[in-house]
């Protein structure tokens, strides 16, 4: 049985200091950055929507307006 510190342990508990309050932090950043990501990929599947709809609305005019002044 060794005498004195062992490399690496502090003591009985070594191993278990510091477990669950160093990653709530890290979890938080995560849970917000998903959110934001969330939010800018929803912000640009509408921006493609409105981008289709104004195309499709621009050829009808362009078909109303060829076969008014034909």
């Amino acid at each position: 049985m060794p005498v004195g510190r062992v490399a690496g342990n502090y003591g009985h508990y070594g191993h278990l200091t510091n477990t669950g309050h160093s990653y709530t932090g890290i979890n938080e950043n995560i849970m917000y950055i998903s959110i934001g990501m969330a939010i800018l990929i929803a912000i640009l599947i509408i921006m493609a929507l409105l981008y289709i709809l104004r195309e499709k609305c621009q050829k009808r005019r362009e078909k109303r307006a060829y076969y008014v002044t034909a």
